[in-house]
C-alpha cells in the first residue's frame, strides 16, 4: 500500500491505521526494524493482524509508507523556510535550523534507525535514505557558498562540506536519541548547541 492510498478511508479506518503507525514509530524507535515483529506492532495497536493486511502488505510496506511520508510531507517543506545566515554573526541561523532538525529527527528516529537497517540490502530504503541525505547536505552546501560571498572558508568545497556535516549530524542524532550504552548524557538544549557550533565554526572559524 502506497502512501497516497488513505484517500477513501472512512474516520474508523484512519483512526485504526494511525494506530498501527504510532505504534510501528515507538517499537521502531526501541527496538530497530528487525527486533520488531508484526505481531508487535498489532499487539502494541490494539488491533489483529487481519486489520494490519487491509492496509499494508507487509511490515516493510508499514515502513516504506511511514518513511516516504516523513520524507514528502515533514522533511522536505521544512527546507522551504530555511533562510541562509545574514552575517557571521548571525548564530540565531544555526540555532534554528539545528533545533528543527533536532526536533523533527527524535520525533521520528524509529522511522531512520528502521530505513537505516534496511538501507544496505534493500534499495527502495537506500534511495529514501539518501534522498534525506541529500536534503541535509544541500542546505549545508548552501550555507557553505553564502558563507565565500561573506569571505569566509573559502577553502571549503561545499559538497564535500555539506556531506561531512550532514552525514556527522545523522550519526550523531541516530546514537544518542536511542540507548546507546556510551554513558554519555546530553540534553537536547546540549545537543543542538554542540551541533550548532560545530556548523558555525567550520564555516567561520569562530
Amino acid at each position: 500500500m502506497s502512501a497516497d492510498t488513505s484517500t477513501g478511508l472512512t474516520a474508523k479506518g484512519r483512526q485504526t491505521r494511525e494506530s498501527i503507525e504510532l505504534a510501528a514509530r515507538k517499537l521502531f524507535a526501541e527496538r530497530g526494524f528487525h527486533g520488531t515483529t508484526l505481531s508487535d506492532i498489532t499487539s502494541a495497536a490494539g488491533r489483529s493482524p487481519a486489520v494490519f493486511y487491509r492496509y499494508y502488505s507487509d511490515k516493510e510496506d508499514l515502513l516504506a509508507t511511514l518513511a516516504e511520508s516523513f520524507l514528502h510531507e515533514v522533511v522536505m517543506p521544512s527546507g522551504l523556510s530555511v533562510h541562509l545566515p545574514e552575517s557571521p554573526d548571525d548564530t540565531q541561523f544555526f540555532t534554528s535550523v539545528v533545533t528543527g532538525y533536532w526536533n523533527m529527527f527524535k520525533q521520528n528516529i524509529g522511522i531512520m534507525v528502521a530505513v537505516g537497517q534496511l538501507a544496505d540490502t534493500k534499495p527502495r530504503f537506500a534511495e529514501v535514505q539518501n534522498e534525506f541525505r541529500r536534503f541535509g547536505m544541500d542546505i549545508v552546501a548552501a550555507s557553505v557558498r553564502r558563507a565565500q560571498e561573506q569571505g569566509y572558508g573559502t577553502d571549503l568545497n561545499p559538497a564535500h562540506t555539506g556531506a561531512a556535516i550532514a552525514l556527522l549530524f545523522e550519526n550523531f542524532t541516530a546514537v544518542l536519541l536511542r540507548p546507546s550504552g556510551l554513558d554519555l548524557a546530553i540534553d537536547d538544549a546540549d545537543a543542538i548547541a554542540t551541533l550548532s557550533t560545530i556548523w558555525k565554526k567550520t564555516l567561520y572559524g569562530y
